[in-house]
């Protein structure tokens, strides 16, 4: 089957488009898919009225849209005088796209709805392997194992990646904490495999993506996503768009160097900011101390119980995550700033703590505007995220 139009300038494959109308048409195409998206089902008369377009118009673009399988329609409405139209929505039933999360430690691959839904029963996780054929290979069996009901189309595979993507040749240009994809492509290696249209993006674009979405930062145009699990990544959206900078490396907070006596990052260089200010750094920190190494999960649990205490690497990690903020904040101006981790979820106090400190190294008129918040979405539904804009964006450019 042929795939969705993509651009070229994230395009895996030379792909022909399913829908083949003019510039207008495209255009209406995705103002219905965002409409949906932000609104949910909708009859066609919804649809006339909240895009601003003409009846035949959006009959014509619904029933192409049905044709992708990007659309399918719901059941009527119970309990409704007369002959109510059917309810559109973006597709549940029919067809679904693949999310995969490439991680130093675990894997994850799952399915979901294009209304980012993610079913919880069609998820793989497993260890990452040790190279990157392996690597690829063990994805691949998972997403087959995934896209094995003839009853539904995969429409396309979205993966988050840690590390640079370079935009210009579509390679994982440089991931410190995951070496195995350097200079790789596993998307263009996966489309291959698969015939299924398949798009990278690096894992804190995909967590804005998400975030977005699904999330807390619905309807804004100016906000960042922190991440600071493994390492540090920033993403940012400016102006309604992703920040991404000449060959899409832009935003690497993570490896400014904050303590060059500091422990040797996956750069090369001492003492990045990702050392110092994320979970693994907490982990780090205690397991030196402790003589024994600790997952964050299993450190987070047995500070909360008491087993450990660790008040003064949570002080520490906590004054130099401040430092990436008030960074963050003072050169980007975001309206929202959200922090993806997890030692920030020991308790209350250790976030209202950051913020305490955010606010003491951050400029006041770019603190006042700036609401720092947990991120509400994680990984998987940022790589859920991540192929559902790309299908959006391949149906046309906007309005």
């Amino acid at each position: 089957m042929p795939s969705l139009l993509q651009p070229r300038s994230i395009m895996t494959s030379s792909t022909s488009s399913l829908i083949q109308p003019g510039l207008l048409r495209r255009m209406t195409a995705r103002k219905v898919l965002e409409s949906l998206q932000e609104l949910g089902p909708l009859s066609r008369a919804d649809l006339t009225r909240e895009t601003g377009i003409s009846a035949p118009t959006v009959s014509k673009v619904v029933a192409e849209l049905l044709e992708t399988g990007l659309l399918e329609e719901g059941n009527a409405p119970d309990n409704v005088l007369g002959r109510p139209g059917k309810k559109i929505q973006l597709s549940r039933d029919g067809s679904q796209v693949i999310g995969v999360v490439l991680d130093p430690e675990i894997c994850h691959v799952l399915c979901a709805s294009l209304d980012g839904k993610v079913a919880e029963d069609l998820h793989i996780a497993f260890a990452t392997p040790a190279s990157y054929p392996a690597l690829l290979d063990r994805i691949h069996q998972a997403v087959k194992e995934l896209t094995d009901s003839p009853e539904l189309r995969t429409l396309g595979i979205g993966i988050s990646t840690p590390g640079l993507i370079d935009e210009q040749t579509n390679t994982c240009a440089f991931s410190p904490n995951l070496q195995v994809i350097n200079r790789q492509s596993p998307a263009a290696d996966l489309e291959k495999l698969t015939g299924i249209p398949t798009i990278q993006l690096q894992e804190p674009r995909a967590l804005c993506l998400a975030e977005r979405l699904y999330g807390n930062a619905r309807g804004m145009d100016d906000f960042a996503v922190m991440d600071i699990t493994f390492g540090l990544g920033l993403g940012v959206f400016s102006n309604g768009e992703l920040l991404k900078g000449y060959n899409g490396l832009a935003c690497e907070l993570g490896h400014i160097t904050i303590d060059p006596t500091g422990r040797l990052c996956g750069c090369g260089n001492h003492g990045c900011l990702e050392t110092l200010a994320t979970d693994s750094a907490l982990a780090n920190m205690v397991s030196d101390r402790m003589k024994t190494r600790y997952s964050i999960d299993d450190l987070i649990a047995q500070i909360r119980d008491g087993s450990i205490h660790a008040t003064d690497e949570m002080n520490r990690v906590c004054e130099y995550l401040s430092i990436g903020l008030a960074a963050a904040i003072n050169v980007l101006n975001p309206s929202a700033l959200f922090v993806h981790g997890r030692f920030l979820t020991i308790s209350d106090s250790v976030f209202e703590q950051v913020l305490r400190l955010v606010r003491c190294r951050t400029l006041a008129p770019s603190f006042e505007k700036c609401d720092i918040r947990l991120a509400v979405t994680d990984k998987r539904q940022g790589a859920i995220a991540a192929i559902v804009h790309h299908l959006m964006c391949a149906a046309g450019p906007r309005l």
